[in-house]
């Protein structure tokens, strides 16, 4: 079985973009935040788009 680093790295940035929306809640940035939820919705797409 071969392992796919490539998808391993997007789950890893849609982690990263969890901790990002959390940052940015706790921080209370709307700026800070609407950037970090551009950029999960934009993996969740990503991985989303991937698997077809």
């Amino acid at each position: 079985m071969r392992f796919d680093h490539e998808a391993l790295s997007w789950w890893l940035f849609l982690v990263c973009a969890l901790f990002f929306v959390v940052g940015s809640i706790r921080a209370g940035d709307p700026v800070f935040l609407g950037g970090s939820m551009l950029f999960l919705v934009a993996c969740v797409v990503y991985l989303v788009g991937r698997r077809r």
